[in-house]
């Protein structure tokens, strides 16, 4: 069991955690783990069985939405 904060690239979660988890890359969610805090990843992989009770924030969709939400107002304007 671990608590705290991981700052890491990737991170394969296999037990219990509780915290603060940063993930550049990958978080790969074991099916024998439990996490439980704040989570913010660039990409997600949950095996079934795991539990997965955290708030969760993924990096790299956050810059697409803003990108597309610019498109969209950019062709809305020129019109």
């Amino acid at each position: 069991s671990v608590k705290g904060k991981i700052d890491a690239v990737n991170s394969d979660i296999e037990g219990k955690f509780s915290g603060e988890l940063l993930v550049q890359e990958t978080l790969t969610i074991k099916a024998t783990a439990t996490i439980s805090g704040d989570v913010v990843i660039g990409k997600l992989s949950v095996e079934p069985g795991a539990t997965f009770n955290a708030s969760c924030s993924m990096k790299g969709a956050i810059k697409e939405l803003n990108q597309n939400e610019q498109s969209k107002t950019l062709s809305e304007k020129t019109a």
